[in-house]
């Protein structure tokens, strides 16, 4: 018994988390705050007459580079801001960008007037990372550097710290599919996306009337798509307890349930975090690179440089 667990524990540390699946997930992340910023001003985002005034802990607002700078003084915050998410989304030195990374997300969801569940779930989840990066040291998370002497202390870390991230996704989806059904009458009777899609304020956009508006008439499509919202989501939180194969297989309907929320209800931020969240919950670690095969035809590709050289090698005599 005693063995068997050193045994599973040495094989649970001995896989690599530093690969560019997690840089993916915190990426997206990065992605979708970054479109708040560039795509809205720091008068929408920010109130004058709230701003300083949400903060849940006093003390913490030493860390929050928008109150450090100011009211008055947002551009610079911002600019900073973005400058940290592209270095981000480039991949550059995650051991010093992880941490900065949480500053921006939190100091935004913290401070901003104008926030949605993407911004408290990036604030999360990027927290929750900082061990993971600060154990990378590779210069860029997009390159999947072998591990020649690994560090299981370090490998067991990140997985650990990825596992949980893992059980937060599976936990947010749990309580999203169940919670449903006790706080809304029309989730319980079947009729919740009807009023939510139709909502004057938050509803589908005008381009989709012609698909949507005679759908929404159609009583079985309504509790079809009510029902079957809280059921995914629990079936999402199920995938938890799967092999990690079978789990990597549904990350493509998790990500086009997300796409069509981000499509009806315009919450791109929000797919982009819940995306991120996706990568790092559902793709192993260890998957590799996908690699995008040549389509084949009857007309044969032009073999580069290097694939010529190789097929044909031949040993030439040395020469002085």
């Amino acid at each position: 018994m005693y063995k068997n667990t050193l045994r599973a524990l040495d094989d649970y540390a001995s896989v690599n988390p530093f690969t560019w699946v997690y840089g993916l997930g915190r990426s997206l992340i990065a992605l979708g705050t970054l479109i708040t910023l560039v795509l809205s001003s720091p008068a929408i985002l920010f109130d004058e007459q709230l701003f300083g005034k949400m903060s849940l802990d006093s003390s913490l607002e030493n860390f929050n580079i928008y109150f450090l700078f100011g009211f008055a003084n947002l551009t610079y915050a911002y600019a900073l801001s973005i400058v940290v998410l592209l270095l981000v989304i480039s991949g550059v030195f995650p051991r010093y960008t992880g941490i900065l990374h949480w500053i921006v997300t939190y100091s935004f969801f913290q401070s901003g007037s104008i926030v949605e569940g993407g911004d408290q779930i990036g604030s999360i989840i990027t927290m929750l990372l900082i061990p993971v990066t600060l154990l990378d040291g590779r210069k860029n998370h997009w390159v999947n550097a072998p591990q020649a002497n690994p560090n299981y202390y370090a490998n067991f870390i990140g997985r650990g710290m990825l596992a949980l991230i893992a059980l937060q996704m599976a936990v947010l989806y749990f309580h999203a599919g169940i919670e449903k059904m006790y706080k809304l009458d029309e989730w319980k009777n079947g009729t919740a996306v009807y009023y939510f899609f139709n909502d004057p304020l938050f509803g589908y956009p005008a381009w989709m009337h012609g698909i949507l508006g005679p759908a929404l008439t159609n009583s079985y499509v309504v509790t079809t798509l009510t029902w079957g919202t809280m059921i995914f989501e629990v079936i999402l939180f199920g995938s938890l307890f799967m092999a990690p194969q079978k789990r990597k297989k549904l990350i493509w309907l998790a990500l086009g349930f997300h796409l069509g929320i981000a499509l009806i209800f315009g919450l791109v931020s929000f797919f982009c975090a819940m995306a991120g969240g996706l990568v790092l919950y559902m793709i192993p670690v260890e998957t590799k690179i996908p690699v995008l095969r040549r389509r084949r035809t009857g007309i044969s590709q032009p073999a580069t440089p290097y694939e010529f050289a190789q097929r044909h090698a031949v040993l030439e005599p040395a020469t002085a």
